[in-house]
């Protein structure tokens, strides 16, 4: 009887200490932060003391790129380069700005972060959105191009001072790919980074993959599902900011050469390894066409697409069927 009372004393021992590694080991720390103009939230999956100061971590990273990349922040040598005519000196923005230009070229200027005083002409800036003229669009149009930014001696600088940029397009990525980093240098192999529906997935979750929604782009809720790690998960669709004239949508994707929102596509989906250039590339099949915008994107190693016309017609790059869960 003593003997079956040690057992027993030793097997509640060993389920306690089990327990107890388990629950340190699988602790899913979750913070939830304002910034960027959404809800950004991080998780981290480990022991407690690893994955709180590694969560903190990434979330001050973000708010430093936030403050930094921000046009309409005084701090922000991006506000000085628009207001001042102050060129941009910082390597950072200077290297996540040469992103964008290669992009804008690899597109035929489709996407284009000079786009900002027609983002500001139909009142997207201010929230007082405006059906502009066709005279007031040309005008803003003299002062889009991203053939305008020049850079010379580690300088960012325009041959028009009325230019000024918007990274608003491809920040979010960056933010991303940085607080991933900081994740991966504190020991974290399992988490994700949410910014207001864009996502960065690292490692799996446990021992499943991490499960991505696809937003319906005209209802609530999703049309499916995607498996996935270490890989960014990255949505634009004309329902995130817009406004109706007439029962005319009017969204915030600029076609940088006519200078109204773009028609023809609802939403495009980007899946792939790099945050920078999902974000950026989100764009191109709104400004050049959902078929177009497929071709370029299929040319691109690993980038997986989802898109979704204005008659809700879906185009996906090649084994898109296999991926999309519904």
């Amino acid at each position: 009887m003593k003997r079956l009372f040690i057992i027993i004393t030793a097997l509640i021992l060993i389920f306690f200490v089990l327990w107890n590694y388990q629950s340190k080991r699988f602790h899913l720390e979750r913070q939830t932060r304002f910034m960027m103009d959404t809800f950004v939230t991080v998780y981290a999956q480990g022991p407690k003391q690893v994955s709180k100061p590694a969560v903190n971590l990434a979330l001050a990273r973000m708010q430093e790129i936030s403050v930094k990349f921000n046009a309409h922040d005084p701090k922000s040598p991006i506000y000085a380069f628009n207001h001042n005519n102050i060129s941009i000196t910082d390597p950072e923005i200077l290297e996540l700005i040469q992103k964008a230009q290669d992009v804008s070229k690899e597109s035929s200027g489709a996407f284009d972060i000079t786009v900002a005083p027609l983002v500001e002409l139909w009142g997207f800036y201010s929230k007082s959105y405006r059906l502009p003229t066709d005279k007031e669009i040309k005008k803003s149009l003299r002062k889009v191009g991203y053939q305008h930014l020049i850079f010379n001696k580690g300088k960012l600088g325009k041959d028009n001072p009325q230019v000024q940029i918007d990274l608003g397009g491809i920040a979010k990525g960056y933010a991303l790919s940085e607080a991933v980093k900081v994740l991966k240098k504190q020991g974290i192999t399992s988490g994700l980074i949410d910014t207001g529906g864009d996502v960065y997935t690292v490692g799996k979750k446990g021992k499943r993959f991490w499960k991505i929604g696809i937003k319906d782009p005209r209802a609530e809720g999703i049309l499916g599902y995607i498996e996935v790690e270490d890989l960014a998960v990255i949505g634009s669709g004309d329902y995130e900011r817009f406004f109706k004239e007439k029962e005319k949508r009017y969204h915030h994707i600029f076609n940088p050469k006519t200078g109204y929102p773009t028609e023809g596509v609802m939403s495009v989906t980007i899946i792939y390894s790099d945050p920078v250039l999902a974000q950026a590339w989100s764009k191109i099949p709104f400004i050049l066409g959902a078929k177009k915008g497929l071709q370029l994107l299929e040319k691109i190693p690993g980038m997986k697409a989802l898109i979704i016309t204005d008659s809700g017609e879906k185009l996906y790059t090649q084994g898109g069927e296999k991926w999309l869960k519904f």
